[in-house]
């Protein structure tokens, strides 16, 4: 559900920017502003700021900002409404519930109860792992042998379902059975239909946690490989839990803030990649990877990912539907195949466990793309020593290099492949504008070389700035400069910059005063952008000082659009009249 502006704007205010920032970062005061090392990029010198005055925070290392609703969606990784109930949280501060139907309200409470249930089985299964009985020493000891020691443990809440038939059941006894069996934590006898038991018995328990930090669901594992049982057994699909919308470990890769996650397929390999260092790995769920698992690996700031699936047939098979999924979404997809070493690794955990964490890193630093991956596969299923293999591999290869988006890439991976099978790259790009159906060659352009000064620029983008934060500020500014007109779409630019001017003059009529806060939430798409022009401005304080830097920027703006002009216009009589225009009609703007 969407809350009323009014609401956002009470739990925005409510909680103080400075303690809640400072409960992630250290603060210290320095200008005005309280600074302290960005959580959100790796630096030694502090350049994130923070207003208590204004309310707000920026980096001005990788520009990073918005009001205290940002900076919990972006270090928590949550969504807007997310991140809103956490303030409100903080706060205390009862949301309205008003807009729901009856319908949803009960689905709502429904996944609440369902999280608490799983959150007390959690802690049920960590403290049974931890009983002393001979089971859960027999099960410190097969973790202990797989190289998971206590503060992996801890870290993942590995917990141990006892042997019985009905130990949660017991242990939850103020829970009906029937909604145990709703939460996936029980089973209907089939033929005693009064009867249940508990769903998982004398498995090692992996809770899986989303990103809003709920226990949704289980994973467990038997620790008898030869057993018949299969060796994996999740949570059925619940109200709160469907395997192909989460992936394990990614609440805990998120607040890595890594742009480049590292994918696996099972619960002990996220945890060796811990082991080993690699606390960007994540593991689906038994599932392939789909819409869903891009737009949480969206979510959480991942830009790029490595398979690293398992290296026998059903992980290449995975790890080719994968790619175009990941693709689709704007994902840069590389991968790794562990099973090329002298001793064939069948996954990450045994890999680590091989040869340890060094050797993995390097390479992770030397991963091929995904296509390279795939000319890799098709090179296997052809003889290059035959004529025929070098044509068949090579006009296969060329249907794949066919959908790459970029060029250059293209240009290397034929080159690779031309000195390779010794076929001209000329007769490969031709085979390759054949499975493009001939696209013609996009023509560009030369733009016209700018006179202006790369600091000449950056005056200008400070000017307005400066402009936008006046008007933005102080209304009477505001009413000054739509009255005179002097300043449109033209001068500002079109995009961001306009529509907060726009948006400026509209609120000035209104005769309403906004903070920063009230703009970053206006245009919360732009959030950083509108940090940005807030952050490091000084206070005027007096109606002329406004005045000045109102007047003096509107001029840089009218001039830098002239100048601009000159850059279209030959003729240098009519470039005289444009700069004189536009000296000669600066009107003097009072407030």
């Amino acid at each position: 559900m969407r809350y009323p502006d009014n609401v956002v704007q009470d739990i925005i205010s409510l909680n103080d920017i400075a303690d809640v920032v400072a409960s992630y970062v250290q603060l210290a005061p320095r200008s005005g502003n309280l600074f302290g090392l960005c959580p959100f990029h790796k630096e030694k010198t502090p350049s994130f700021s923070v207003s208590p005055q204004k309310q707000i925070f920026y980096c001005f290392g990788c520009s990073a900002g918005g009001h205290v609703l940002s900076f919990i969606m972006k270090i928590e990784n949550l969504d807007f409404i997310s991140a809103l109930k956490m303030l409100a949280d903080r706060v205390r501060y009862r949301l309205p519930e008003q807009n729901e139907t009856q319908e949803v309200k009960e689905s709502r409470k429904l996944r609440e109860t369902i999280a608490g249930l799983n959150k007390h089985a959690a802690r049920f299964y960590h403290d049974y792992l931890f009983s002393g009985t001979a089971d859960a020493k027999y099960a410190l000891r097969y973790l202990e042998k797989r190289g998971v020691e206590l503060p992996l443990i801890k870290r993942f809440g590995v917990g141990l379902w006892p042997p019985g038939w009905d130990g949660l059941i017991k242990h939850l006894s103020d829970t009906s059975e029937e909604l145990l069996a709703t939460a996936g934590l029980a089973t209907q006898n089939r033929k005693d239909t009064t009867k249940y038991y508990d769903r998982f018995r004398a498995r090692l328990m992996f809770p899986i946690i989303d990103t809003r930090n709920r226990v949704v669901g289980f994973g467990g594992r038997i620790m008898d490989d030869n057993s018949k049982e299969a060796k994996y057994l999740n949570t059925p699909e619940t109200a709160l839990f469907h395997k192909s919308n989460n992936l394990y470990g990614l609440n805990l890769a998120r607040k890595t803030y890594s742009k480049e996650l590292i994918i696996v397929e099972g619960y002990m390999d996220v945890l060796a990649m811990h082991k080993g260092g690699f606390t960007n790995a994540v593991a689906v769920l038994g599932t392939a990877l789909n819409d869903a698992h891009t737009r949480l690996l969206k979510n959480a700031g991942c830009e790029s990912v490595v398979l690293m699936l398992d290296g026998d047939n059903a992980g290449v098979r995975a790890t080719l539907r994968a790619i175009p999924v990941l693709s689709k979404a704007g994902i840069k997809v590389k991968t790794l195949d562990l099973s090329k070493g002298e001793k064939k690794a069948k996954d990450p955990d045994d890999f680590l466990s091989l040869y340890g964490a060094a050797p993995l890193k390097a390479l992770l630093s030397d991963s091929k793309s995904h296509v390279a991956f795939q000319v890799g596969l098709l090179k296997d299923n052809y003889n290059l020593s035959t004529t025929e293999g070098r044509v068949g591999f090579t006009e296969e290869a060329a249907k794949l290099l066919a959908s790459l988006p970029s060029a250059i890439e293209t240009d290397a991976y034929v080159a690779d492949i031309s000195k390779e099978v010794d076929i001209s790259a000329s007769a490969i790009f031709t085979e390759i504008k054949k499975q493009q159906g001939e696209k013609p060659a996009v023509m560009y352009s030369t733009p016209k070389r700018s006179i202006r000064s790369k600091k000449e620029e950056r005056g200008v983008q400070k000017a307005k700035e400066t402009l936008l934060y006046i008007v933005l500020t102080y209304p009477a500014a505001a009413n000054a400069l739509n009255k005179s007109s002097y300043i449109g779409k033209e001068e500002i630019g079109e995009g961001l910059h306009f529509n907060l001017l726009e948006f400026a003059f509209k609120c000035a009529a209104e005769k309403r005063t906004l903070s920063p806060t009230d703009v970053i939430t206006a245009f919360d798409s732009n959030e950083r952008e509108v940090a940005e022009i807030f952050i490091d401005q000084p206070d005027y304080h007096g109606k002329d000082a406004i005045q000045k830097v109102l007047n003096e920027t509107a001029f840089i703006l009218k001039r830098a659009w002239a100048l601009n002009q000159m850059e279209t216009i030959e003729n240098d009589a009519k470039t005289v009249q444009i700069l004189g225009f536009a000296a000669r009609n600066m009107p003097t703007l009072c407030i």
